[in-house]
């Protein structure tokens, strides 16, 4: 999609402000920001590049109003992402591969190095952080700025669009539904982190999308998956036993195991099924 440079400013002005919301509030310079700018701003930024964030933006208000100093804040932030246990993963490769620091991270990594992105030294967290990810989006938004020459009107946001889809379209439903069950024990209108989340998810929707795939690439994805399909549909025969044991005979690994049944391998080497005996009537479990 190509947009004017108007509209790629108002989108990296309203990812990096978004970027610094949900960094840790723990100055009073941040707490001016969340409490008297931030939902001025994004009503804006949501105005110019045509996004209804007006629902969103007044339940932040109404949650905003409720926080009455920066400490407070401090100690909701700190609740949600901070303090054992976490309630919600502020480092969100967790929710794409399951553990802290997987391959996701590198991968975003990666994407960073590449762009000639680096983390400031004052920052010390992962580089799955969501404010480390929200900047970089606005980072690509001002690269599409840059990349306009002096005779074209608009620019393709292809860069940004994508790592949305790659990356934060994947973790953000997982990130607002742990949000919203804390929502639930704090009060409706009492986790401010919520609604920004629930405004990042809105443009998300609109600005996110995915690499164009060519005819080619997708009948070749389509005949792996045929592939693929047909293979698991049928039992190993033969041919493909010859092949496993060609491959494992070339990393000088054992193949005697491959001409006993699988059924009878464990009784060729000596086993037997382990039984958990049931426990006496009467006596104590647990």
């Amino acid at each position: 999609m190509n947009l004017t440079a108007d509209q790629l400013q108002s989108r990296a002005e309203l990812y990096l402000c978004l970027s610094r919301a949900f960094l840790t509030p723990d100055s009073a310079d941040a707490w001016l920001g969340m409490s008297e700018a931030l939902a001025d701003d994004m009503q804006e930024l949501g105005d110019e590049i045509g996004y209804d964030f007006a629902e969103s933006i007044a339940n932040y208000r109404t949650a905003i109003a409720a926080v009455p100093d920066q400490p407070s804040l401090l100690r909701i932030y700190s609740g949600l992402f901070l303090a054992p246990p976490r309630l919600v993963e502020i480092n969100t490769g967790t929710y794409l591969d399951g553990s802290l620091n997987g391959g996701s991270v590198v991968a975003m990594e990666n994407e960073y190095q590449r762009c000639g992105v680096g983390r400031s030294d004052g920052f010390q967290d992962l580089s799955d952080h969501v404010s480390i990810q929200l900047g970089f989006i606005a980072h690509l938004y001002f690269r599409c700025i840059d990349a306009l020459g002096e005779n074209r009107d608009e620019a393709a946001d292809d860069e940004p669009a994508r790592f949305l889809h790659a990356y934060v379209a994947r973790w953000l439903p997982g990130f607002l539904h742990d949000l919203g069950k804390e929502s639930e024990r704090l009060g409706a209108f009492n986790n401010p982190y919520l609604h920004l989340a629930r405004l990042l998810s809105l443009a998300v929707v609109k600005d996110a999308r995915a690499k164009p795939v060519s005819a080619s690439e997708q009948r070749t994805q389509n005949a792996i998956g045929k592939a693929r399909h047909d293979r698991a549909e049928r039992e190993i025969n033969a041919e493909d036993m010859a092949i496993i044991a060609q491959k494992l005979s070339a990393k000088g690994l054992a193949i005697d195991h491959l001409s006993v049944p699988p059924e009878h391998r464990d009784e060729a080497q000596g086993l037997t099924k382990k039984v958990t005996p049931s426990p006496r009537r009467g006596s104590r479990l647990g």
